[in-house]
């Protein structure tokens, strides 16, 4: 849920008001690319740099492939982002990764199933119906259909679940 998350808020809560811990929620989104939510978390690195505090991520699930995203962009990258993580002043301290799907998640090969299942019950479903309705309303559903598969939402949703595929996650770790 990004910024507008609640998961952890009692312990968040918690920390603020027993140790003054100061907590800065990346405005990340679920079943993003892991880069699209890496850039996210730097954004957040940013404010938090601006605090001139150490700081500690928490990543979730699709979170923890996030963090280590992040980690590896900013470590590779330039001596700005290298030392957003390295400065004893206001560099990472900690990570904290929960469930993690850093390894990928079932949900990557069961969604690419289903979908490959699911447009091969269309196209059956499809070529029945051709001997009942006109060219035109053919014609014009495909339309309909192509334009949400085209769509922007769409689009970034696929983007967030392929790196919960095993190709995708190869790539990842090539820095390890």
């Amino acid at each position: 849920e990004g910024k507008k998350g609640l998961e952890l808020q009692k312990a968040i809560e918690r920390l603020e008001k027993d140790r003054g811990v100061v907590t800065i929620r990346a405005d990340t989104g679920t079943a993003r690319s892991i880069d699209y939510n890496a850039a996210k978390i730097e954004e957040a690195v940013e404010i938090a740099a601006k605090l001139k505090r150490p700081y500690g991520i928490v990543g979730y699930s699709q979170g923890c492939a996030n963090e280590m995203n992040f980690e590896s962009r900013m470590i590779s990258g330039t001596p700005d982002q290298q030392s957003a993580i390295t400065s004893p002043e206001s560099g990472l301290v900690c990570r904290q990764l929960l469930f993690s799907a850093t390894n990928g998640s079932i949900h990557g090969p069961a969604a690419e199933v289903k979908v490959h299942q699911l447009i091969t019950m269309c196209e059956d479903f499809f070529k029945y119906q051709q001997g009942y309705f006109s060219r035109a309303f053919i014609s014009s559903t495909l339309e309909i259909v192509d334009g949400m598969l085209d769509s922007a939402p769409f689009q970034k949703f696929l983007g967030g679940a392929k790196s919960f595929l095993p190709d995708a996650l190869r790539g990842f770790w090539r820095e390890a």
